[in-house]
């Protein structure tokens, strides 16, 4: 029998779902000296833009079969892919096997994020990238377009791609595949009891330390959501790099908006996560004024802001005077002459996103690292309406105090417990957050306030366990409250609000944030 003459020719197999890109990468391929083997709608897209191909009929020697599900998955494929080419033995089998040299895997999957079923499980490009990642020192992997000039550039430059990039395109290969992967297993765990296994995270960006500079920090990107108001979607105009305090702020302070909606004006201000502003008005100018004097101005120095209108040179020239400073300002969208202003201010963070003219609370899955494992629970966006509550004192609330108990309760919801807020006018008042007992944080409150709380309301995150709480707000002036109810002690609570004709309003349901 003949010998069979040793085949250097050198291959790249072509599979994607995201043709971004590939005609000027194939193009560079084929002035290597590089066969393309490509499949499909790949194949018919490659040769419309004069790429020529081979077919993997050709390689495989078996045709696509069950309606396209058995396409790459070959043992001419696996082995092309896998072999070692610094082992000699390997090398041998290859040339007796006729095995062809693939030294290309580019392939992306279907996007099953937008299209979840079990036909849009790829099998055979996990396949087949696994297998390139795996064997990066003799094979170049490509999962992302974004990644092509750099293959390219070298390339131009060099026969081959450098065993650097070809190490980095390995691990990206490998992430793709897990992203992947945790979608289609959350996929049939929601199929079967509505909750998600696995996480998946990317983008990690160094930031300039964690929650103090001794501490490293890091903002991974989530990459199971199209959440177009998710903060690693918001637009940078200007200022530092946005830290890892900054981003918990900016967390908190979007719920808050969010709650609060767009049917008016809003502006809230926050500060260590809690806000110490917050107000609706008629104008975008007079939710700040109010937001910033009425509410805490000692505490919002050094704050972040949301609002969810445009701001204006005018109002920019407002926020600046009198000496104000506060970190980050969040809005949909800045007029020329608001840029110009703020420009004074360097390292000011100008963040900008446009769906903050009408925000939206999202559903998601909150999970927190405890010592020897996690906690997951289901974020906090539940609305409380006039439909779910319940007056149980003998005063009912006017159709004014009913607005702004609604207000008061939509910021406890984001106030850090236990807390007590006070509103008036539709506008933040005073807080008392994060005391280990109720009626400290109605002391707090009521001490912090900047303006008598006369004629006021009041919110709480959890039950009054006793009336001494209720004692010192209806002291100070607060007409109304709004608490979760559910103690042993409720009626007392209730006859101390029925003594000083203050309304009292039950919410059955509590909202407590740690």
């Amino acid at each position: 029998m003949m010998k069979k003459e040793k085949n250097n020719q050198k291959y790249a197999l072509i599979s994607v779902f995201d043709k971004t890109g590939i005609i000027e990468l194939a193009k560079i391929l084929e002035q290597k000296g590089v066969t393309i083997i490509s499949t499909g709608g790949t194949a018919t897209h490659l040769q419309e833009h004069g790429i020529k191909i081979t077919p993997i009929e050709e390689i495989t020697h078996s045709p696509e079969s069950f309606d396209g599900r058995v396409k790459t998955i070959s043992f001419q494929i696996a082995s092309g892919i896998l072999f070692d080419r610094s082992n000699a033995k390997h090398r041998q089998e290859a040339d007796a096997l006729n095995i062809p040299d693939i030294n290309y895997i580019i392939c992306n999957f279907y996007d099953f994020r937008k299209n979840p079923g079990i036909e849009m499980i790829d099998v055979g490009g996990p396949t087949m990238v696994r297998a390139a990642a795996k064997n990066y020192e003799n094979i170049t992997v490509l999962v992302d377009p974004n990644n092509y000039p750099q293959v390219i550039n070298e390339l131009n430059e060099n026969p081959l791609v450098s065993e650097t990039l070809r190490k980095i395109l390995a691990a990206k290969a490998f992430s793709y595949v897990a992203e992947y992967d945790a979608l289609i297993a959350n996929y049939f765990q929601k199929e079967i009891d509505g909750n998600d296994m696995f996480i998946s995270l990317k983008n990690g960006n160094k930031l300039r330390y964690g929650e103090n500079p001794h501490q490293e920090g890091i903002f991974f990107s989530d990459s199971d959501t199209h959440d177009k108001l998710g903060l690693g979607m918001f637009k940078r105009l200007q200022g530092k790099e946005i830290s890892y305090n900054n981003y918990l702020d900016l967390d908190a302070g979007l719920q808050a908006i969010s709650f609060i909606g767009t049917e008016k004006p809003a502006c809230v201000i926050l500060k260590h996560t809690n806000p110490c502003g917050a107000s609706v008005a008629e104008s975008i100018e007079d939710a700040f004024q109010k937001a910033w004097f009425d509410g805490d101005p000692l505490a919002a120095f050094g704050g972040i802001i949301f609002m969810n209108r445009q701001v204006t040179g005018a109002l920019a020239e407002k926020m600046l005077s009198d000496k104000k400073f506060f970190e980050v300002l969040a809005a949909p969208s800045y007029t020329k002459e608001a840029l110009v202003v703020f420009a004074q201010k360097p390292k000011l963070q100008l963040l900008e996103n446009k769906l903050l003219e009408k925000p939206f609370l999202t559903p998601y899955k909150e999970l927190k690292k405890i010592r020897g494992g996690f906690l997951m629970q289901d974020t906090d966006t539940y609305q409380l309406t006039k439909a779910n509550l319940t007056c149980v004192t003998k005063e009912k609330p006017t159709e004014k105090q009913m607005t702004d108990l609604l207000f008061a309760w939509k910021i406890s919801q984001v106030s850090k417990s236990n807390c007590v807020i006070a509103v008036k006018d539709g506008a933040l008042l005073a807080s008392g957050v994060g005391q280990q007992d109720r009626k400290r944080c109605c002391e707090l409150c009521v001490s912090k306030a900047n303006k008598p709380l006369t004629n006021a309301v009041a919110a709480t995150d959890g039950f009054f366990p006793f009336r001494d709480g209720p004692d010192i707000l209806i002291k100070a002036g607060i007409k109304a409250i709004i608490q979760p109810g559910g103690s042993i002690r409720d009626q007392e609570t209730i006859d101390a609000c029925n003594e000083a004709g203050v309304a009292m309003i039950m919410t059955g349901v509590r909202a407590f944030k740690h």
